[in-house]
């Protein structure tokens, strides 16, 4: 058995990659030295997980999917345009949520308690959800401009999306860049209490 390059993720709608694409654009405006991400390619990281050994991806799915299955579906929407660290020293642009980050941001917590049983340690970082539009190379024209153009779309309209289900994927890095293998997809099927509206006069509750 080999290794796979592996990673939790998930999709974005064509809406949200069409706007995007819109942010993009005025982003290589700034010609600084960078590599931006194919509008395809863009979705939101749950977990990174790196070459992990082949005979880990079942059990590894079968968590993804408990996860999953607490959670019901909630709305993603992109309101913001940003970098890390900062966007003052800009090494990686993103676009980032308002309504849904919260829900987000849960999901991927439990997702890093789940993985404790298969021996995967937790994130050191504060999970930030965002979706990856570039990074910034070495070298190349300095980032000033890129930062003025930041600014000036630190509210942009990335429209939404219904997030729905998990995505397990494998990484193929390629000249052109990487390519994406699902391997497994874990719908949100939610707890019955955020399936179902209960009346609270009804003493169902």
């Amino acid at each position: 058995m080999g290794r796979l390059r592996t990673f939790i993720a998930v999709a974005v709608s064509q809406d949200v990659r069409d706007r995007a694409e819109i942010l993009l654009n005025r982003l290589s405006r700034s010609e600084i030295n960078a590599s931006w991400t194919k509008p395809e390619n863009m979705h939101v990281t749950l977990k990174f997980l790196g070459d992990i050994d082949e005979t880990l991806i079942p059990d590894l799915c079968r968590h993804v999917a408990t996860t999953a299955e607490s959670h019901a579906p909630f709305q993603l929407t992109f309101t913001a345009a940003g970098a890390f660290p900062s966007i003052d020293r800009p090494r990686a642009v993103w676009m980032g949520p308002g309504e849904g980050a919260d829900e987000i941001t849960k999901l991927q917590a439990d997702l890093e308690e789940n993985l404790l049983d298969l021996r995967i340690p937790r994130e050191r970082r504060r999970f930030k959800p965002h979706l990856t539009l570039g990074r910034i190379r070495e070298g190349g024209p300095r980032a000033e401009e890129l930062t003025t153009i930041l600014h000036k779309n630190a509210e942009f309209d990335g429209k939404s999306c219904k997030v729905e289900q998990v995505l397990t994927l494998a990484s193929y890095l390629e000249k052109s860049g990487p390519t994406y293998l699902v391997l497994a997809r874990a719908p949100l099927t939610g707890p019955l209490r955020s399936r179902l509206e209960i009346n609270p006069a009804s003493g169902l509750e």
